[in-house]
This record gives C-alpha cells, sequence and structure tokens, in this order.
C-alpha cells in the first residue's frame, strides 16, 4: 500500500502546481533574473523535478533514499534523504527531507522548456498526508518547503536561481476542490500563488 501511495504522491504534486491560480507581482530585493510569470513556470518545472524521484522507485521509500530517476525531455534528478511513512486515524502521512539535484534535468511546464541542474542543489522537507475521511472522499494534504538553488536554461537564457518556497495545499475528490497557497522567494521575485481552483480529472496537454 505505501508503494501505490508514494507513487500516488508524484502524480498529486504534479496536479497542485498545474492548478496554480493569480499571484501578487511584487518583486524582492534582488534584480530578477525571470520574470514572475516565468518564475512560475519555474516553480512548476522544480515541482515535476521532485515528482520524477517520487515515481521512480516506490520499493526505495521504507526510510531512506538514494535514487536517480530520469527526467521528460532528458537528464537525470538524484534524490537522497529519508521519506517515513506512518499511519493515521483516516490514511497515510509521509514525512520528507530529501536533497534533490538534478543534472541537465529537462521539464517543461506552462509553455516554456527549462534545463535544470543543481546549484548545488534543493531541499524539500515537510509532509504529504492521504486520507479518506468519508466514504469515497479521498484528500491529499501537502505541506513542504523547498530551499536551495538550481542553474536553469530557457530560451537560450541561462542563470542561477535562488529558490525558498513554502508549499501548503489540500486536493478534495470528494468536492473536487483544491485550496492552498504557495509563497516565497524564486528568481528574485516575491510570489503568492492562489492555489484555490476546482480540480479538473482531465489533465491539461498543453502543460
Amino acid at each position: 500500500m505505501i508503494e501505490r501511495i508514494v507513487v500516488r504522491t508524484g502524480v498529486l504534486l504534479a496536479m497542485v502546481y498545474g492548478l496554480a491560480g493569480c499571484s501578487d507581482d511584487t518583486t524582492g530585493p534582488v534584480e530578477p533574473t525571470l520574470t514572475l510569470e516565468e518564475s512560475e513556470a519555474l516553480l512548476e518545472a522544480i515541482n515535476l523535478v521532485g515528482a520524477r524521484a517520487l515515481e521512480a522507485d516506490p520499493e526505495s521509500f521504507a526510510g531512506s533514499v538514494n535514487l536517480t530517476a530520469n527526467c521528460s525531455g532528458g537528464g537525470v534528478v538524484n534524490a537522497a534523504g529519508t521519506l517515513i511513512p506512518s499511519e493515521t486515524e483516516t490514511g497515510v502521512r509521509l514525512l520528507a527531507d530529501l536533497t534533490i539535484v538534478p543534472e541537465g534535468c529537462v521539464e517543461t511546464a506552462r509553455g516554456s522548456t527549462f534545463t535544470l541542474t543543481g546549484a548545488p542543489s534543493l531541499r524539500q522537507t515537510g509532509s504529504y498526508a492521504f486520507s479518506m475521511p468519508e466514504e469515497l472522499a479521498f484528500v491529499f494534504d501537502l505541506n513542504v518547503s523547498m530551499v536551495g538553488a538550481l542553474a536553469y536554461e530557457v530560451d537560450e537564457r541561462d542563470g542561477t536561481c535562488e529558490v525558498s518556497v513554502t508549499v501548503e495545499s489540500r486536493l478534495d475528490f470528494g468536492d473536487l476542490i483544491q485550496t492552498g497557497r504557495a509563497s516565497g522567494t524564486l528568481c528574485g521575485n516575491t510570489v503568492d500563488i492562489d492555489l484555490n481552483n476546482e480540480i479538473s480529472l482531465t489533465p491539461d496537454p498543453g502543460g
């Protein structure tokens, strides 16, 4: 069961950012290296990188994690750390402390294709919780922080992006509603992404 939960985590993480809504156009003290819209697309691409690691080898998530996964457009992502499962009254909770290092990892988000490499890495900590408090009402709660730096290439440009973002979100498949926010700093932009939206069960092929 834990193995199926871990695979589902990767799929659900991709949904969290795919449903992102509006944000505040506010810049931080450092001149942004990407526009706010590009930063939000990069955040989604970073999430996809993390999802590759979670989907790669669910049998390895018994405590210590040390694996390499392929990215969708080429390159790889390395993940090391811990992902500890525990049972709750209504489901399963995973406590994560992972160091994620992409190597020429190519992912596409919101129409932009990013090539990502750790500079040196991205640390992801927090929890994923799966519950079914009512019959056929599956709920996924996400509360994670991502801190570190990545080198990127996009549209014949390149640079290094500092990341310090917290994501809190709930996907309620009973009401088909997502709630939450992603906030922090990304590539010199102060981001505050509203994740409140209806859940579409049909993926958008355009990303």
